[in-house]
């Protein structure tokens, strides 16, 4: 029956893969390796030129915590796979399905399992959204939706957090301004939670993007809002991420602000990192980068961290990033902290690739 299906019918796969390897030195340099993947498939079927049944499935690392077994996390010490562990090597698991039919250009309608999320960073810590997100982290439910344009979307459904909740969740990208070289956008969301499930109801976010293109100069400037209640308070982030690129000279930068109780807080549950969506209370990260050609750059990249009730830390990396082909980057880096934290003196290789 597979055999009749894959005859009669255009199948194609796309999917992306993350992997790692990192020694992360201990006080007294005992090595301490991990390897972690997250590897994400769908397999696309299309009926005709209109209609597509999408399957999902996918293959993630995994490693003990507090909780049991946890996924673990691309290029971070404390939530990484030991290398010679047995929950490095996950099976492959369902990773939902839907049909869509694409009425016209832009605009489809879509049953079954629909994700998204909202605010995530370009900071390479917290570059996937499943774990970290400025405003929502990758959120899942199964039911209708409309897909409008290109990042536009209305779902309705029931969450996989809960069997007697409903959700609504609303995003669309407002053009302010659409030249070839000089844009302005406007990304507002709206997501609704009732019956349970999570400890807010409601998460509202804005996403600003700024761009301007000249000969050799480019930038962009990208702004971030978000806010949902907590207990008896209301959590407020912040975040600022400014690109410049001057020929072969670029500099990056990520800045993210939560607003948290003070210590005399006169709340009864005070808001704490917990409460977020990412794991320090304020980020400051800064990397200018040179292009040697354009399959390689190097860059050296400065962190702060605040982690909220803990101390802050310092890290130092220097980044070695190989481009062989198109979709395909890799990244030879090594890290320092600077006081005492979660990192060590560290070296790895991260690999990202889209297919």
């Amino acid at each position: 029956m597979l055999c009749g299906v894959a005859l009669a019918t255009d199948v194609s796969f796309e999917g992306t893969l993350e992997a790692d390897y990192a020694n992360y030195l201990e006080r007294n340099f005992t090595v301490n390796n991990a390897a972690n993947q997250d590897l994400r498939l769908k397999m696309n079927v299309d009926l005709d030129e209109n209609v597509r049944a999408v399957v999902g499935i996918a293959s993630v690392s995994t490693y003990i915590g507090p909780n049991g077994a946890e996924y673990s996390r691309i290029r971070h010490r404390d939530y990484a796979t030991s290398s010679g562990s047995e929950e490095r090597w996950s099976p492959f698991m369902f990773d939902g399905i839907s049909i869509e039919w694409t009425v016209k250009k832009d605009l489809t309608f879509i049953f079954g399992d629909m994700f998204y999320s909202f605010g995530s960073f370009n900071y390479h810590y917290w570059r996937n959204p499943n774990y970290y997100a400025a405003v929502l982290t990758t959120q899942s439910m199964r039911g209708l939706g409309v897909r409008l344009g290109k990042d536009g979307y209305i779902y309705i459904g029931a969450p996989d957090s809960n069997g007697k909740a409903g959700r609504i969740a609303a995003s669309y990208a407002i053009p302010i301004l659409d030249q070839a070289n000089h844009k302005f956008v406007l990304n507002p969301m709206l997501d609704l939670n009732k019956g349970g499930g999570r400890d807010h109801n409601y998460t509202v976010g804005l996403d600003a993007n700024y761009s301007r293109s000249y000969t050799d100069f480019n930038y962009i400037v990208r702004a971030i809002y978000g806010l949902h209640p907590s207990k008896d308070n209301y959590v407020n982030t912040f975040t600022l991420e400014p690109s410049f690129n001057y020929k072969k000279f670029s500099l990056a930068a990520t800045c993210y602000w939560a607003l948290l109780s003070d210590e005399d807080s006169e709340h009864d549950v005070p808001i704490t990192v917990d409460e977020t969506y990412a794991s320090d209370e304020r980020l400051f990260y800064l990397e200018p980068s040179y292009s040697i050609n354009k399959h390689f750059s190097i860059g050296l990249s400065g962190e702060w961290h605040t982690p909220g009730e803990e101390d802050d830390w310092y890290l130092i990396a220097i980044n070695n990033y190989l481009y062989p082909t198109a979709n395909v980057n890799l990244n030879f880096w090594l890290g320092l902290s600077i006081t005492e934290g979660p990192n060590y003196p560290s070296f790895g290789i991260s690999s990202s690739v889209k297919f």
